[in-house]
């Protein structure tokens, strides 16, 4: 379900400091709605919790850098849920705990090649159409797309750092 902008989305409320939001970030939030959709729906096809979902796409992000304690950070759980998490999806075969090879203290957080393959499986239908949608768009509309989307995932994340 998109979210359309207000009628005005351009219009500035009188006295208002702000501007209105562009179109642009209106059709970002509501892909970050139907994203959420889909994550609900690929939970429910895998038989996970979408916590452990959740866990696993920031595991799979991070390129083998994450840890329990920053992930329990970035889900907004305690550190010992963090533990159930990480306990359950090792006893189901999706991810595996390693050893730092540069801090022994420290467990880095690795998908399983399994748990990897299926999520692939599972949403290679999704992945195909959003591949189709480029052939709409010249490399120019491609390119500015991209740097769009870059900024924007920057952006995400440094509100999700931020300390306010």
């Amino acid at each position: 379900m998109a979210i359309p902008p207000p009628e005005n989305a351009h219009a500035v409320p009188t006295g208002s400091p702000r501007r209105a939001h562009e179109p642009e970030t209106w059709a970002l939030r509501a892909l970050g709605a139907a994203e959420a959709e889909a994550s609900g729906a690929l939970a429910r096809r895998m038989r996970m919790h979408p916590t452990d979902l959740s866990a696993m796409s920031h595991v799979a992000a991070s390129d083998g850098r994450l840890g329990p304690r920053e992930l329990s950070t970035r889900l907004g759980i305690t550190p010992a849920a963090m533990t159930d998490v990480v306990d359950r999806l090792e006893a189901a075969g999706h991810l595996l705990r390693e050893r730092d090879t540069t801090d022994r203290r420290r467990v880095r957080l690795v998908p399983t090649e399994s748990a990897a393959s299926e999520v692939r499986g599972r949403l290679r239908s999704l992945l195909d159409r959003l591949d189709a949608l480029t052939d709409q768009f010249t490399p120019e509309e491609r390119a500015a797309i991209h740097r769009y989307l870059q900024a924007a995932t920057e952006a995400y994340h440094r509100f999700a750092t931020d300390e306010d």
